[in-house]
């Protein structure tokens, strides 16, 4: 399963078969194909023929920061192992031996697979059992400077991205902070404790507990992690564009200015609008990014700010709101309103040298229990000036519904849960399970690279039967999906010249099975 290319490192890339059934049914008359399996394709099988398709593997092959003088296993195939894991919602190296034959396409990458060896080099004194030890993988990405990984994810990697036309058109950005929690244990370096249940999620209003409240809270070593989202107005899109990492007790701030400039600096002009919570608020920051960089931000401003009491003083005395919500309770009595007023020319900060704009909103609400409505206020401001006061909500909004994507990477995706303390084996698991996830968005959302790749493995799970009763047959460069019965009959029915060819090859393939399983 060899291709015609080779990587700087002297190993082969692996090649794509395309399925043609027919060509594959004439080679099989002939006693003419390379490799016959009963087998079940599994979906990181899936994934890795889109990733392989895209040339991925080539590129990361080249661009990734090698630690190694010399490699004695394809850069190619460590990092699918660091797919196939994250795909198997794990970090620990030690469930490799597993998964690497769990796997119908991964299990032959690299190697021929009509021949009796499996592995990269001939080194190993016992009979292999998987194409690498699962240490093999651990050691390579221990040894990779955590810095460089994380340049290699902002720079690099988002240059392949971009030239897949990853990033939405509007150029709509979100950055965020959040928690990562640690076992106690002191070897997990820049760990803080910080005010955080285990989860990473901040306790509420700590500002308004008493001092025994405060004491009464359970702190846990984190780590801080902030991410830039690429997102769009019209899709699902949660793109992740670049991360920062620290200590658990870092500002938003000291992140946003590492993170956010750097990749204007790399992708001039692909950002247009930022979008932050509270955590962002000030007027250098914001100075910067939309003088330095031409970039809008767009943020929430505190109820106790006197920018946020004058907006709204502004707003009530002009008294120009637009109503975009209602809701009625069973007897038609209005018990939510939902109204805004733009504000213009803002002066918020004196750091802050240009022109700022705003949106009230203003929340009527029916309270029950003293049987008269209440009102409550929320404010945006933006550098930007929204011709529709509403697409401030709408804008915004995407940050509410990104909270939900941090959540798949604690709860789903366990980006917490490090293979190691040790910083490179941190830094690794953070990289790949955010490239993990961001390769997949676009894969989902992508139709038309899906109907490519499953044009290459079409019926994929034709009734969920495909691996019960179904056999994979590879001639060249092509395959062909046969039912159980069906490939049986043709092989009864062969010829006696192709049978033989046929019986050389099973029997070939039947002692490479055996000695893999020892």
């Amino acid at each position: 399963m060899l291709s015609q290319t080779c990587g700087n490192d002297g190993f082969y890339f692996p090649t794509i078969y395309q399925k043609d059934q027919k060509k594959i049914e004439e080679q099989l008359t002939q006693g003419e194909i390379d490799y016959a399996d009963l087998t079940q394709w599994q979906f990181p099988d899936e994934f890795l023929c889109f990733v392989m398709e895209r040339n991925l593997l080539e590129f990361m092959n080249r661009t990734y920061p090698n630690p190694r003088e010399k490699n004695e296993v394809p850069i190619w195939f460590l990092i699918c192992c660091q797919f196939v894991m994250r795909l198997h919602q794990t970090g620990n190296y030690h469930h490799l031996g597993f998964l690497l034959n769990s796997g119908s396409l991964l299990t032959r990458f690299g190697f021929n697979v009509g021949s009796p060896r499996i592995g990269f080099n001939d080194k190993n004194k016992k009979t292999r059992k998987t194409a690498i030890h699962a240490d093999t993988a651990r050691k390579f990405f221990k040894d990779t400077s955590p810095g460089e990984i994380r340049q290699w994810y902002r720079n690099e990697l988002q240059t392949w991205f971009r030239q897949q036309r990853t990033f939405d058109h509007r150029g709509i950005f979100i950055l965020d902070q959040s928690h990562l929690v640690v076992p106690d244990n002191k070897n997990y370096k820049d760990a803080v404790k910080m005010p955080v249940d285990e989860h990473g999620q901040l306790y509420a209003n700590i500002g308004s507990l008493t001092t025994e409240q405060k004491q009464g809270l359970i702190y846990h070593p984190c780590y801080t992690l902030s991410t830039l989202l690429n997102v769009a107005m019209e899709r699902p899109q949660f793109h992740v564009a670049g991360y920062e990492m620290g200590p658990g007790n870092e500002d938003e701030l000291i992140q946003a200015n590492k993170l956010v400039p750097a990749f204007c600096r790399q992708f001039s002009g692909l950002m247009k609008l930022l979008i932050v919570d509270r955590g962002y608020i000030d007027g250098d920051f914001i100075g910067k990014i939309k003088h330095d960089h031409h970039v809008d931000v767009l943020i929430p401003l505190r109820k106790n700010m006197i920018n946020a009491q004058d907006s709204i003083a502004i707003a009530t005395m002009e008294n120009k709101w637009t109503c975009v919500e209602q809701i009625k309770n069973p007897q038609g009595k209005i018990i939510l309103k939902k109204e805004i007023a733009p504000v213009k020319d803002l002066e918020l900060w004196n750091s802050f040298k240009g022109k700022m704009y705003s949106c009230t909103t203003r929340y009527t609400y029916w309270d029950d229990r003293q049987e008269k409505y209440d009102e409550r206020y929320a404010v945006l401001a933006s550098t930007k000036h929204f011709m529709n006061p509403n697409d401030f909500i709408l804008h915004y909004d995407l940050r509410v519904q990104t909270e939900e994507r941090f959540r798949q990477f604690k709860h789903a995706w366990y980006i917490t849960e490090f293979p190691s303390p040790h910083e490179s084996l941190i830094e690794s698991h953070v990289c790949f399970t955010l490239l993990t996830y961001s390769l997949l968005q676009l894969y989902l959302q992508r139709n038309e690279l899906q109907e490519k790749t499953h044009q290459m493995m079409a019926t994929l799970r034709r009734d969920e039967r495909l691996g019960k009763d179904a056999v994979l047959v590879y001639a060249q460069e092509n395959y062909g999906i046969f039912d159980l019965d069906d490939y049986t009959a043709r092989v009864a029915g062969l010829l006696e010249t192709p049978r033989q060819k046929l019986i050389k090859i099973m029997e070939a393939q039947k002692e490479a099975r055996l000695k893999r399983e020892g």
